[in-house]
């Protein structure tokens, strides 16, 4: 980003993830910007201009990245928000910006068309950790807000959990694995509910999971492995592993390189 001559922007310039971080931006001379109610507005306008070309190409819809430490996420987290004007604070001052994007990009392409994505208990890039009670307090206003929303026919198509299950040091196919406490968000949203996180290879942990009403089951890495995974799913048919060591890099090997079910037959594979 600083080769690109891009900025480091942030709710607040002066909080990080631990000291060693502070101390190897400062070597590299890199500047973090603390967003100007001028900026936030600028990308509340680009968050629609992205729904709206998303729309455009044929998308059905659009999820907002609220959650794993992106900027939306920064700002609703005391830990990486210690500002003094209307979104920083409180808790309803901190669920400011993200309601303020809902708005805009809903009255955009429609609330039929949106959902967001949450990460509650995951602290990856120092969001606060599970622990931490102010964070089902923060959350459950936010929600709060968007289910006040829903009653006023605004109701986004669903809300997407990622629980922190994948932890790289429990192994991904053990199911000793701690449970976090989100049943707060079903007492306060009252449409549909995505959750996410290994639980494709939980299987126990699954059938709990979905006895729940209004819950839906989110895939993602099987998404990447398996190019018809819908189609696999209903057919029950076996699916393709993945290879976890091509994930979050900048080459097409295991993003767009998995066979179908028939291409893989073809292809002994």
């Amino acid at each position: 980003m600083k080769r690109d001559g891009l900025r480091y922007d942030a709710p607040s310039f002066d909080l990080f993830i631990d000291e060693d971080t502070r101390v190897k931006l400062a070597k590299l001379g890199i500047e973090r910007h603390t967003l100007t109610a001028d900026d936030i507005r600028q990308y509340i306008n680009d968050y629609v201009q992205a729904a709206k070309n998303s729309i455009e190409c044929g998308a059905d819809g659009i999820e907002i990245h609220a959650a794993n430490s992106y900027l939306l996420n920064q700002f609703i987290d005391p830990n990486s928000n210690n500002r003094t004007d209307k979104y920083g604070g409180t808790i309803e001052n901190r669920s400011r910006f993200i309601l303020e994007v809902v708005d805009a990009i809903v009255a955009a392409i429609g609330a039929e068309k949106v959902d967001i994505r949450f990460s509650p208990f995951h602290s990856f890039g120092g969001m606060s950790p599970e622990d931490d009670p102010l964070i089902i307090s923060q959350y459950t206003c936010l929600i709060g807000q968007l289910e006040k929303r829903a009653q006023d026919v605004k109701r986004l198509a669903y809300i997407h959990i990622y629980e922190p299950r994948d932890n790289i040091d429990v192994g991904e196919l053990s199911e000793e694995v701690e449970t976090f406490p989100i049943d707060f968000v079903y007492s306060v949203w009252k449409g549909i509910i995505i959750r996410t996180s290994n639980l494709p290879l939980l299987p126990n942990v699954t059938k709990t999971v979905l006895k729940a009403n209004r819950t839906l089951l989110g895939y993602r890495r099987y998404f990447l492995s398996n190019p018809d995974l819908v189609d696999r799913l209903e057919n029950g048919l076996p699916l393709n592993n993945y290879d976890r060591a091509t994930m979050f890099t900048q080459t097409k090997a295991g993003y767009i390189d998995y066979p179908t079910y028939d291409e893989a037959l073809k292809m002994n594979w």
